[in-house]
């Protein structure tokens, strides 16, 4: 096989379920700007719904709602002109496995099974999209790339065998091509995992470390990290620049913006950039720099109660923060 010579800067994109289902033809002209200059890795979410109708379908069997997650994926796939047969096959393929759950080890696996249709989907409609637009890309199920452990419903990476595996990427970039790869999902021998929910955001920083990447980009409908949540708190203010140390204990503490394990596969070597799909705003760099301004975070425990943090000071009304 023959290579094309490259020294291009190696990019990560992640886009979030908000910006595959409201800000689709943005998050596609912003990997045709990436690619112009870089080579570029793709990692994509479930339209947004889409997991929970999915989780909802594993619990309850009800086929209706294969219908109603299908006029999501229609509504893009009128919209882009996009060809319809490859959702068709995957949402048959999900009707077969409805009937099939005894042959899973348990109900945690069989779940995680029907959760990975939401990213499968997803990831076949945009690599579509990217070819009609003249970009070479390759749909790329992480079932075969991200190998886990059998912890189904919030997964362990397994390094050693992910890097071996991430080999196949490196190989398409080196090709010129542009590979579309399904968040949130592993595979633990013949069986899919899924890695929490968020779980795109640590598959993107996870390929980002094992690849060598220059950035990890966060894409969703947020701008960044704000000093608290700006959908409950309206004068929250946006962070330019993060450490990873501040938002590694902010995401652990309830902070919305990251996955809380996204962090650690590319600490202290590569940095991760959080941006907003429908205007391509970039708001917050993560990287060894600390803020020094506060963030408020917030993790509902149950109806009644929820766990407040301050991340980035000592103290709070001069009494010191256990």
């Amino acid at each position: 096989m023959i290579y094309k010579l490259s020294v291009k800067p190696r990019v990560v994109v992640k886009f979030g379920g908000s910006s595959v289902r409201d800000s689709f033809g943005k998050a596609l002209e912003l990997v045709e700007k990436l690619h112009d200059g870089n080579e570029v890795v793709v990692v994509l979410s479930a339209l947004k719904g889409v997991t929970d109708s999915l989780l909802h379908l594993a619990n309850s069997k009800d086929e209706r709602i294969i219908q109603k997650i299908a006029e999501k994926h229609e509504r893009v796939i009128e919209k882009l002109g996009l060809d319809s047969e490859y959702v068709e096959n995957l949402l048959l393929e999900l009707r077969q496995i409805l009937r099939k759950e005894k042959s899973f080890p348990n109900k945690k696996a069989f779940i995680d099974h029907v959760l990975s249709f939401g990213e499968r989907l997803s990831v076949e409609l945009f690599t579509e999209a990217l070819r009609n637009q003249g970009i070479e890309s390759i749909p790329v199920d992480a079932f075969h790339v991200i190998r886990t452990d059998n912890t189904f419903g919030n997964a362990n990476i397994d390094f050693r065998e992910t890097a071996k595996r991430v080999k196949a990427l490196e190989d398409l970039l080196k090709e010129g091509k542009v590979p579309v790869v399904t968040g949130f999902l592993g595979g633990y021998k013949s069986f899919r995992t899924t890695l929490g929910r968020g779980g795109s955001d640590y598959t993107a920083s996870i390929l980002g470390s094992l690849l060598n990447a220059k950035t990890v980009l966060i894409m969703s409908d947020v701008e960044g990290i704000y000093t608290a949540d700006p959908r409950v708190v309206r004068k929250a203010k946006l962070i330019p620049f993060v450490s990873y140390e501040e938002a590694l204990i902010a995401s652990k503490l309830g902070m919305k913006a990251l996955h809380e394990r996204t962090i650690k596969p590319v600490k202290d070597r590569t940095p991760i950039i959080i941006g907003r799909t429908s205007d391509w705003k970039l708001g917050t760099l993560v990287s060894d720099i600390k803020s020094g301004v506060p963030i408020i975070t917030y993790k509902i425990i149950d109806e009644n109660f929820a766990r407040i943090g301050v991340v980035g000071i000592d103290k709070v009304g001069g009494k010191g923060l256990q």
